[in-house]
């Protein structure tokens, strides 16, 4: 009896490492799956990495063009596909052999490291088919670009404007601040967020010292996960996890706010609906969704989300992973909907061996707007969407 006992331990742990949700009720049943998925490890955008330049240092050289999937990114990618596809298959969502049309889409945005993960992943998946990917222009509205009216961008620029004068560095983010600026080798770094900056009809940016050591610490990460020596020499997993709280301090004050979120996540957000929709009669459906971190954030800032786990920093969305959203039949006609974060560990990411082994970090994610369950209703999940929408 022990015996079997450990051997169901051991599946629970299995279906676990790879994603697959252990369902709450008998009669759940999982009618759809969306998957916004960020791109894979990339080189930096910049050459330069930050502006305005942080260090004197010199950083270190990529194989890779700037923004551009790297071949440990792609493979990173390729292990998570095949993880996923057998969450899939196991969940009966997807078939053993190739999925029908109106059963899978995969969407992506126009960069090479979208289209190019998107591809890598798809092919993991489904390694004998030919599923198409679809670019974000080929859409009759793009789903990573922000609805920009005048209402919006007045609306988003000064719920960022507020956002910034609102912020005061508690004691911990003094003390990451003090140690990024000694890794960098600028005891002169300012702490200051910056401003919010609109040119023309463009979309307000944050410009300034946050915004650099945004694209610096992700660089940092970006280095750790390809197997690089990191931070000169100065940062182990640790240290790029404890810096990383730079990152998604700007992605609180700029991509998670009310006012920014809403325009960004309007049109995903009727993506995800219509996916939903394709499935509530009991037609089974997958939709993969890849884009950035940006896109992640806006989600995650537009319904309440946060996660973290062991080997994930808090909120950080990292490469190669995903907000995942299920559409479930509870039994006795009623939908809801479970949101779940997954993604390679840090570690796991630098060394695909272990991923190979231990498969992505998943975990359930409570959305504040649906309260405290573990369930949103897809009633709820609907009038958040559509009245940002």
């Amino acid at each position: 009896m022990a015996r079997c006992l450990l051997g169901f331990s051991s599946i629970l742990l299995a279906l676990y490492a790879v994603g697959i949700p252990l369902l709450a009720h008998a009669q759940e049943r999982i009618l759809a799956e969306v998957v916004i998925m960020r791109h894979g490890i990339r080189a930096p955008i910049l050459p330069s990495v930050s502006t305005p330049s942080l260090t004197q240092r010199p950083w270190v050289r990529w194989e890779n063009a700037p923004g551009q999937l790297t071949h440990h990114g792609r493979q990173v990618v390729n292990i998570v596909g095949h993880f996923q596809a057998m969450a899939w298959r196991r969940m009966g969502l997807m078939p053993a052999d190739c999925p029908v049309s109106e059963a899978f889409t995969a969407i992506a945005d126009t960069d090479q490291r979208t289209l190019d993960t998107a591809q890598e992943f798809v092919g993991a998946s489904f390694p004998t088919c030919n599923i198409p990917v679809t670019p974000a222009t080929a859409l009759p509205e793009n789903p990573f670009r922000p609805v920009e009216t005048t209402e919006t961008l007045r609306t988003a620029t000064v719920a960022m404007s507020r956002a910034l004068e609102g912020f005061h560095p508690d004691p911990v983010m003094v003390r990451t601040m003090k140690e990024f600026g000694e890794v960098m080798e600028n005891p002169d770094w300012n702490v200051a967020p910056g401003k919010v900056s609109v040119v023309g009809n463009e979309w307000p940016v944050l410009r300034g010292p946050l915004l650099a050591a945004f694209q610096v610490t992700d660089t940092f990460m970006m280095e750790y996960e390809e197997g690089m020596t990191t931070g000169w020499g100065k940062l182990n997993e640790a240290g790029v996890e404890r810096l990383l709280s730079l990152n998604t301090l700007y992605a609180r004050l700029t991509r998670r706010v009310s006012g920014v979120a809403e325009p960004e996540t309007a049109v995903i957000g009727r993506l995800i609906n219509d996916a939903f929709a394709q499935s509530v009669n009991g037609k089974r459906h997958v939709t993969l969704i890849v884009g950035h971190d940006d896109t992640l954030n806006a989600l995650a800032g537009e319904l309440d989300l946060h996660w973290h786990a062991a080997g994930l920093p808090a909120d950080m969305p990292l490469p190669a992973g995903a907000l995942i959203f299920d559409l479930l039949d509870e039994g006795q006609h009623q939908l809801g909907v479970r949101f779940r974060y997954s993604a390679p560990a840090l570690d796991d990411a630098r060394m695909p061996e272990q991923l190979q082994k231990h498969g992505p970090v998943s975990m359930t994610v409570i959305s504040n707007k649906c309260g405290e369950e573990k369930v949103c209703s897809y009633s709820v999940f609907q009038k958040i969407i559509h009245d940002h929408t």
